[in-house]
């Protein structure tokens, strides 16, 4: 098994306590506007939110079954957060061009707007969250905190450092965790630490995923301190795939997200029931890196690209147990 230290002295990104307040306290005034800034039947909202949960079926199927074990009202909303996060994941590869990138992110940033000022455009996303902000004190900060790193990555920079790969999962992973937080009306200490190491556990797990599709496209993910330790050539990936001390980087890599996952359940005992739904992302993500330590770090192996059949009944197990 992966043995790896504890990061109690790594700083928490914490929610900001002051924007918070004030971003509730316009949401709450926000709620008596919705009626009648917008003429939006219920059949309307009802098709977006079905759209929404589509899309992050296809697209996110983890987080998808894990939504499942959300409270009914917070489900809807949990489903709008992870569309939106869809929707700009999958700007990167519909574009050649990094204009067009950071036009098609203007447009969600616009979009964002325009929701929370009530006036959501006619776009299934934009629709579900303006219904779930009816019910829900959503944060728009988070949303364009997304937006920014994720724009900010349109030309897939390599990071250089693991830190580096640590801000962009804590300003995109766990900034989705924290809205789903704000779905079920949380505002705990405990909850938002284990929201960020969760959220920079899945976010370098996704990363490592996506290592094979991002060679065959001539993107290295890895950081470069991290190939630089091990002398591995980009090339030499780029072509052959796994090479020469790849599964060192990769065990390297690894054991920080495990850390963080460990990290995260040291908060299991203080967390409040009722905020578990909203980390059980956590589940997938030790799934994958258990799954990746079989292979020996062997991140081509082919193995790790077969989904996990087993994985809807080990999430209901642990959900029942409130374990990560």
């Amino acid at each position: 098994m992966l043995c790896i230290t504890s990061s109690y002295g790594r700083s928490y990104f914490s929610r900001n306590t002051v924007q918070s307040l004030i971003q509730c306290s316009r949401t709450s005034m926000l709620r008596a506007n919705f009626a009648t800034s917008t003429n939006i039947s219920p059949e309307k909202y009802k098709k977006a939110i079905q759209y929404c949960g589509e899309l992050v079926r296809k697209h996110d199927y983890e987080n998808y079954l894990c939504s499942l074990f959300a409270p009914t009202q917070a489900r809807s909303a949990f489903w709008a957060i992870r569309a939106f996060n869809v929707e700009l994941a999958q700007i990167r590869d519909a574009v050649s061009d990094v204009r067009i990138g950071k036009m098609k992110m203007m447009f969600w940033r616009d979009t964002i707007e325009q929701t929370f000022a009530g006036k959501p455009p006619q776009q299934p996303v934009a629709l579900a969250l303006a219904h779930s902000l009816q019910s829900c004190d959503l944060s728009s900060m988070w949303f364009k905190r997304v937006i920014s790193e994720r724009e900010k990555n349109l030309d897939d920079p390599q990071f250089m450092t693991m830190t580096d790969m640590e801000t962009y999962s804590e300003n995109t992973a766990s900034a989705l965790l924290y809205l789903q937080l704000e779905a079920l009306g949380i505002k705990d200490v405990h909850a938002d630490h284990a929201a960020t190491h969760i959220g920079k556990a899945n976010g370098i797990s996704t990363f490592l995923r996506g290592i094979p599709f991002h060679a065959s496209q001539r993107r290295m993910m890895l950081p470069a301190e991290i190939t630089a330790k091990y002398g591995i050539s980009e090339e030499e990936v780029f072509r052959n795939g796994q090479v020469e001390h790849l599964g060192d980087a990769i065990f390297e890599v690894a054991t920080a997200a495990h850390d963080h996952l460990l990290t995260a359940r040291s908060f299991l005992p203080n967390l409040p029931p009722s905020a578990y739904p909203a980390l059980m992302n956590a589940i997938p993500c030790d799934v994958f890196l258990k799954k990746l330590e079989k292979t020996d770090f062997q991140i081509f192996n082919p193995k790790l690209a077969i989904r996990e059949w087993k994985l809807p009944f080990i999430i209901w197990k642990r959900n029942r147990n409130m374990e990560f």
